[in-house]
């Protein structure tokens, strides 16, 4: 299977594709005569039997953009774990497959491809690519009010109120991105590694150090994802967790 075709197994786990990014190959789910369950870019053959594609397996479709509540990171026993359909467990076990095929023939690439995969749709799917013109279009609007108002004054104050209103526009775009992007961004993504954590294509369960790792970068994703907290903190939290992720996925 090719580094690209990896990538998309990934994708199977979540409902909708993303919007903003460039066409990729249609996904078959399929089962043949024998029971097998398949998953391939490749159309099946005539006597097979097409099946539906599974839905997100850890945030559901209605829910992906609204702002839920992240808690704080605890003992991984005390975590709740999503429940899974028949569809989505066998979509997970397909990946875990692949990753134990990729994991035999030292293939690190196609492994960190099925990470990024899933990264860029916990982040990005579900309509979650739009939020990023919120912070803009509070500023410009915050700006355009500030703007309308100085109108009616002398040309001294004019400046400083739109230049209070375009600062208070920052803030409600930093907040509203908060609430609508960084927190939904880190519910999903902590929701499908803990997933991925049992289907790493091993058989055994992870190292304690690689367990307190990742739960360390659990809990700084989901402090960062907090209101108060600097806005590019957040995405450099997310690379430190995805940098995390492929090297407890790489290690043996």
């Amino acid at each position: 299977m090719s580094l690209a075709s990896a990538g998309l197994l990934a994708l199977v786990l979540l409902a909708q594709a993303h919007p903003a990014a460039p066409a990729q190959p249609r996904l078959y789910r399929w089962r043949d005569t024998a029971g097998q369950v398949h998953i391939t870019t490749t159309r099946p053959p005539a006597d097979a039997e097409i099946l539906e594609g599974p839905q997100a397996p850890a945030v559901e479709p209605e829910k992906a953009i609204r702002p839920d509540k992240v808690r704080r990171s605890e003992d991984r026993d005390g975590h709740r774990q999503p429940q899974l359909s028949p569809a989505q467990q066998q979509a997970w076990e397909a990946i875990d497959h692949r990753l134990t095929e990729a994991r035999a023939g030292g293939d690190k690439q196609t492994i960190e491809a099925v990470a990024d995969a899933l990264f860029s749709h916990c982040l990005w799917g579900n309509g979650l690519w739009i939020m990023p013109a919120v912070p803009l279009l509070s500023v410009a609007l915050m700006g355009l009010l500030g703007w309308w108002l100085a109108l009616g004054l002398r040309s001294g104050p004019r400046i400083p109120l739109i230049a209070g209103f375009l600062l208070l526009g920052f803030g409600f775009g930093h907040l509203l991105l908060n609430l609508f992007l960084y927190q939904p961004q880190a519910v999903r993504l902590r929701q499908n590694l803990e997933l991925l954590e049992h289907h790493l294509g091993t058989s055994r369960d992870l190292r304690d150090a690689q367990r307190t790792l990742l739960q360390q970068r659990y809990q700084a994703m989901e402090e960062a994802a907090e209101p108060l907290q600097a806005p590019w903190r957040f995405p450099a939290e997310v690379e430190a967790l995805r940098a995390a992720m492929k090297q407890v996925m790489v290690e043996p």
